[in-house]
């Protein structure tokens, strides 16, 4: 968990520092942000292979429309051990949503399959094209757990069914050749 929010601190830290401020405003901080992105869950526990919908909202807190927002999902590991490729855990990882109106919002959904098990850090980070302004969500904690199973991928009816078949063929055949003998 410590690992967890240091790494958000430094996210929050780096797009804050390296955000270009709007012309005649402050710079972005937590609070002033005329974007606002939030998760609609902080924790998901879940095994391999499982597939999960998260949704975000991206908020506007100005008195005009904004248009020409990217939203990006990313996914990180919190073990140094475990290498993520995130495009392996969604093909649909970045999004352009319509205008988001005055004061208003926008959902968006991001279907994810879990391909790494351990513990893991899901985000959005949404920015605009004309100012490139970072603004980054709280983390998602996921947790996905080893699935522990005899029949990985449904093969063991045809592991155990073809050598069987193959056993119960050889047996008539022999027992034909004793009845001829």
């Amino acid at each position: 968990m410590r690992r967890v929010l240091a790494v958000t601190a430094l996210l929050l830290a780096t797009s804050s520092a390296t955000s270009a401020p709007a012309r005649g405003s402050m710079p972005a901080g937590i609070g002033s942000d005329p974007v606002t992105v939030r998760l609609d869950r902080s924790a998901i526990d879940t095994s391999l292979g499982g597939r999960i919908e998260l949704t975000s909202t991206v908020r506007n807190a100005t008195r005009q429309p904004m248009s020409g927002l990217i939203a990006h999902l990313n996914v990180f590991s919190t073990d140094p051990g475990t290498y993520v490729d995130p495009e392996d855990w969604s093909s649909h990882r970045t999004q352009f949503p319509a205008a988001v109106p005055a004061h208003g919002s926008v959902a968006l959904t991001w279907p994810v399959q879990a391909v790494n098990s351990g513990r893991l850090v899901v985000y959005v980070a949404v920015t605009d094209v004309q100012q490139h302004r970072v603004t980054v969500s709280m983390p998602l904690e996921l947790t996905v757990s080893k699935r522990q199973t005899v029949d990985p991928g449904g093969v063991l009816p045809l592991a155990v069914g073809v050598p069987g078949a193959v056993a119960v063929v050889l047996g008539l055949v022999l027992l034909r050749r004793r009845r001829t003998a």
